[in-house]
């Protein structure tokens, strides 16, 4: 059986100091729950997701589908350096 693992990916720290962390957020059996389960949620502008999949109960590294913006769109790559910015912006006006 595939499984689609969900992972959020997130700039935590401080303007000086920020490194990006991910955690798995949702497993689901289809791609489609999946991408349904982002389009749902609400995380900070300075995050993005990530689809990997694996086959259940496997001891292979999991193999990555695709990156999604926060509310579900396809990104060609990680939004890193974008997040980094928006995430210094929010945190200098704090």
């Amino acid at each position: 059986m595939k499984i689609f693992i969900v992972l959020h990916h997130e700039v935590i720290g401080t303007p000086e100091n920020y490194r990006a962390d991910e955690m798995v957020f949702y497993t689901c059996d289809s791609l489609k729950k999946a991408i349904n389960l982002i389009r749902k949620s609400y995380v900070d502008r300075w995050s993005w997701w990530e689809i990997q999949s694996q086959e259940f109960n496997s001891h292979d590294w999991p193999e990555h589908i695709v990156y999604y913006g926060l509310r579900g769109g396809k990104l060609a790559k990680a939004p890193y350096e974008k997040c980094v910015e928006l995430f210094k912006k929010a945190r200098r006006q704090s």
